[in-house]
């Protein structure tokens, strides 16, 4: 079964082919292997329909691609009825509410039409835009993730945020 959501401000969907060029230039760049274009085009490929690991859906807004988001349920890293998020928005997209609507509206599918119980999400800490995105859409912080993330300038903590469905059917 095909997903699509429509959120108060922006539709989630599956990619369009003719988006996929776009698509790769941001998130794989020109010094992707073209092993890595090729994984991420497949996945395109897959939006709007679960996989074993994910839901990957296109991020519409005021009738133009914003940007993407993920349900992730990694089986081997996460226990049942957990899912996490990710969301990527393009620069241009930001700070329009854009992500809070994506962040509540993914969220309350999967609480409703899902076997999930948790739906949670990490941020680098200096992630401002998506942090406020987060808690407007009604995650609660829950700490700080010490060290988290390696990058060539380090290692990054990571704040984490969570829902519950206690949460979203008013509880707690």
């Amino acid at each position: 079964m095909t997903v699509r959501l429509r959120g108060e401000v922006v539709t989630l969907r599956p990619f369009r082919e003719d988006e996929f060029d776009a698509v790769l230039e941001r998130e794989a760049g020109a010094e992707a292997t073209e092993d890595a274009r090729r994984n991420l085009r497949e996945r395109l490929w897959r939006s709007g329909e679960w996989t074993e690991q994910e839901l990957r859906l296109a991020v519409e807004a005021e009738g133009a691609l914003v940007g993407d988001c993920q349900a992730r349920i990694s089986h081997w890293a996460l226990p049942p009825g957990v899912c996490e998020l990710g969301i990527g928005l393009f620069e241009e997209a930001t700070g329009k509410g854009y992500g809070t609507d994506t962040l509540r509206t993914l969220s309350a599918y999967l609480f409703d039409e899902a076997e999930i119980h948790r739906v949670q999400l990490s941020t680098d800490v200096g992630n401002a835009a998506m942090r406020t995105a987060a808690e407007k859409a009604g995650f609660a912080f829950e700490g700080v993730l010490r060290g988290f993330w390696a990058q060539d300038d380090g290692t990054h903590d990571y704040a984490m945020y969570a829902r519950t469905r206690a949460d979203h059917h008013g509880g707690r």
